[in-house]
């Protein structure tokens, strides 16, 4: 039965039986195996198995991209010792189809081996810190990176707003100083 060995950040390990036709992988609770939090995508990718009785990996329009060793695909059928890289999460594909084919049968995914650190095992929940998420670079269009965070509505704004503030002022100054309102002066300045 193919295999596939999710390495957590922690040096801890997860080996899943691959013992359906198709497998979710993200960081979604409802995935069919559930990556820890990061880079991964909450749907990042799929395996399907093929006619081989191996296994082909199809990206899901993920943040991060699916790598297949060092690779970015967006299918790809899987061999033996193949390294994936799901966001930020590494796993090995392991298979012994070349060797023994067995027919495919419809179970839920579960744990096949889980493997602790070597440091030591603990059975406290692993909490991981947020991991920086490189965003992939746009073939079609490039959108300014103040355009992502509000900053032209900003720039807008602020170039509205300061010289109306500038404006009223001179007016409010001008009723003080002069005892007459800024339009009365205007319009002496502009019959006269």
């Amino acid at each position: 039965m193919p295999k596939i060995i999710i390495h957590l950040p922690d040096g801890s390990s997860a080996k899943y039986g691959l013992n359906g036709a198709t497998f979710k992988i993200g960081r979604a609770a409802d995935n069919d195996i559930v990556l820890p939090p990061g880079a991964a995508s909450s749907y990042h990718a799929v395996l399907q198995v093929n006619e081989t009785g191996d296994f082909t990996v199809t990206d899901l329009e993920s943040t991060n991209r699916t790598q297949v060793n060092g690779r970015a695909v967006h299918t790809r059928e899987l061999g033996s010792g193949d390294v994936l890289l799901f966001g930020d999460v590494r796993a090995e594909y392991e298979s012994e189809v070349g060797v023994r084919r067995a027919p495919v049968e419809e179970q839920p995914t579960r744990i096949y081996e889980q493997g602790v650190p070597a440091v030591a095992a603990r059975p406290t929940p692993v909490v991981l810190a947020p991991a920086a998420v490189q965003r992939p670079v746009s073939t079609t269009a490039r959108r300014s990176s103040h355009a992502e965070e509000g900053g032209c509505f900003a720039m807008v704004v602020f170039a509205l707003v300061l010289p109306a503030a500038f404006f009223g002022g001179l007016v409010l100054r001008h009723h003080q100083e002069k005892g007459a309102w800024f339009w009365d002066y205007l319009q002496q300045y502009i019959h006269s």
